[in-house]
């Protein structure tokens, strides 16, 4: 990727994926407003727009500029090289050219800009679905108690939940009804999805299946974690009783993602991979291909977890490993 095309990539489509909805809409779809990334506020002062084929953001307490810029600010990144690998992270060459603003006749209702643009991804391939007879309605900040309640029994407490998950609401086509879940976006604008139950285990994909990139606390470093779900990456930053891990992570959300996560491990540049799949045939197959695919910066931690099938089973029953 190089500065024109990370320049033309859609802001509101980014925001998206890093988690921050707009609290207005306005010129057409064309300017988007929210609440500051960079510091808490109640009234929005953060704003987006379309002009000159690209997008610019001006944020009235701090700074402004293209999405180099952005991500620069958002990342605490030094060099444009550096957001360019970022973007690179989210945004797969195959994806791209429909993570761009498409110029359209006519306005944007209202209804079709809160999707943020999500119409305008690349069909899913193989490996990369989404559920369609489940409908996205909305994200927001966890509000239902029920959700809450659960992630506390899987031994995630709540400033983890907070900061890395959303409530979705999704209806279900086929029946009319409407339902809530818990789930974590993914870089292709679309959420990983799991309902707030141990009973009724349901799991799927709502607009785009696709991983999820969250960086690390230790900017540019050569280290990432891989995980098979949400559960199991949240278990470990509670397991180290901090609010962030160290080396950027990658959570699968499913072990179809393979290649997916083998491109993007590739196109980062990471030295040191460590998984953290399940103790289960497999999950132990999937270590053995990354470590074909990707040679001997692959180390295997799940062994740190056994008897216990997956990180938040051994968070659940108390049996923090020791690290080393």
């Amino acid at each position: 990727m190089n500065s024109h095309q990370a320049k033309q990539i859609d802001l509101p489509n980014l925001m998206s994926r890093l988690g921050y909805e707009p609290t207005a809409i306005k010129k057409g779809g064309n300017e988007y407003w929210y609440r500051s990334p960079f510091r808490s506020e109640k009234d929005a002062s953060f704003h987006t727009s379309y002009l000159g084929g690209k997008w610019i953001w001006k944020d009235f307490g701090d700074i402004g500029g293209t999405v180099i810029d952005f991500v620069k600010r958002h990342e605490r990144l030094n060099s444009v090289k550096e957001a360019l690998n970022y973007l690179e992270g989210i945004y797969p060459a195959s994806s791209l050219k429909s993570a761009s603003r498409v110029k359209k006749s006519g306005t944007v209702s209202k209804n079709q800009a809160t999707l943020f643009s999500f119409q305008q991804q690349s069909p899913p391939q193989e490996g990369n679905f989404e559920n369609r007879e489940l409908e996205f309605l909305k994200a927001h900040q966890i509000q239902n108690p029920v959700i809450f309640s659960y992630l506390s029994k899987r031994g995630i407490p709540t400033n983890l939940s907070e900061r890395y998950l959303r409530e979705i609401r999704y209806r279900n086509n086929k029946t009319g009804k409407e339902f809530f879940a818990f789930g974590m976006g993914n870089r292709s604008g679309g959420y990983e999805i799991r309902a707030a139950s141990d009973e009724y285990k349901f799991k799927s994909a709502l607009v785009v299946r696709d991983i999820s990139v969250i960086k690390g606390q230790n900017q540019g470093g050569k280290a990432v974690n891989i995980f098979e779900g949400m559960l199991d990456f949240l278990s470990l930053v509670a397991m180290f009783n901090v609010s962030q891990l160290s080396g950027d992570s990658i959570v699968m959300h499913s072990l179809s993602s393979f290649q997916q996560t083998v491109t993007a491990i590739k196109s980062m540049g990471y030295e040191k991979v460590n998984l953290f799949l399940d103790n289960n045939r497999a999950g132990k197959e999937h270590s053995q291909k990354f470590q074909s695919e990707l040679g001997e910066i692959v180390i295997s931690q799940s062994h740190l977890f056994e008897p216990y099938e997956d990180v938040n089973d051994a968070l659940v029953a108390n049996a923090i490993p020791t690290f080393k």
